[in-house]
Order: C-alpha cells, then structure tokens, then sequence
C-alpha cells in the first residue's frame, strides 16, 4: 500500500489568499497538478483568477486532537 504524502497549497483567488491541504500518493506535486485540483474545488471561479500558486510538502503532518501547548477548561 503506498503511503500518502500531505502537501499544503498556498495560492491567490481573486487576489485574496488562500491554502488548501492535499493528500496524494505521489511522492512530488507540481504547481500543474496543484491547479488541477485547485480548478476542482473552485469551479465556479475562472481559471485565471488563480494565480500565484505554491507547493510544499508536508513532512510531519499535525495529529488530531488538541494542540499540546494549550490547557483544556473542564
């Protein structure tokens, strides 16, 4: 079973800035294949007006539950 990678998208829409988090099974993402999936989400938005799009890779993926720094009131 080959082991998902998390990769944080950071772009513009209509020059507001945004992020994404993606899962894949690839073990590289390029800008190409990150407005692909960009396209998908937004679809009623054209195409152009994403721009600026960065991709990073994830390497230490946060774990779910509260963050440890932070005390929970009863």
């Amino acid at each position: 079973m080959p082991k998902k990678t998390l990769y944080l998208i950071n772009y513009i829409l209509n020059d507001q800035p945004r992020s994404a988090e993606v899962t894949s099974d690839s073990e590289a993402m390029t800008p190409d294949q990150a407005r692909f999936y960009l396209g998908s989400i937004h679809t009623f938005e054209l195409p152009e007006a994403i721009t600026d799009i960065q991709v990073t890779r994830i390497v230490h993926p946060r774990k779910e539950g509260p963050t440890p720094a932070h005390k929970l009131q009863p």
